[in-house]
């Protein structure tokens, strides 16, 4: 069975508006308590990303990187991913895409 981009990046669209939605509910929860030091609640999707990862074989976490570390791409920068001497584009998911496959 061969997986499609489209459900990748579905899939992951899916992913990036949940994560969105909890730093937002996180936040009105601060400011409704004035609780500084509330660590928040976090998306509990893990089983939707180890399944990507294990459909697209993404053993390097690219995935998790494009997420987390580059902030769902916002941070990506163009020397974020250098191969082979070469700058990798790595900010939208069609970059992460082309990544992984």
């Amino acid at each position: 069975m061969k997986f499609k981009k489209r459900h990748f990046i579905q899939t992951m669209e899916y992913i990036v508006e949940s994560i969105r939605k909890y730093e937002k509910f996180n936040k009105a929860i601060q400011e409704y308590t004035n609780d500084t030091n509330f660590s928040g609640f976090f998306m509990n999707d893990d089983f939707l990303l180890d399944l990507l990862k294990e459909l697209y074989d993404d053993k390097s976490d690219w995935i998790g990187y494009w997420l987390y570390d580059l902030d769902c791409g916002k941070l990506a920068k163009k020397k974020s991913i250098q191969m082979k001497g070469k700058n990798i584009p790595i900010k939208t998911l069609d970059d992460l895409y082309n990544i992984i496959i």
